[in-house]
């Protein structure tokens, strides 16, 4: 069993069946995926690393919600 760190902890960022797109975070160069139709920037760190979180369908922060 693999013991969870923060060193090896991945987070998802595919919400529903939207179609995905890949950013590389230049912290390490790793990729990490994510469906969010408002992200700009593919080369931008990941929230692990101090990046923003991705914006989810319905949940967008200027709705007020």
């Amino acid at each position: 069993m693999m013991e969870t760190t923060k060193s090896n902890l991945k987070r998802i960022y595919l919400i529903g069946d939207r179609p995905a797109h890949v950013h590389t975070c230049p912290e390490t160069n790793h990729t990490w995926e994510c469906n969010s139709p408002y992200c700009e920037v593919m080369k931008a760190h990941c929230p692990e690393h101090g990046g923003f979180e991705p914006i989810v369908v319905g949940r967008e922060p200027w709705r007020g919600r």
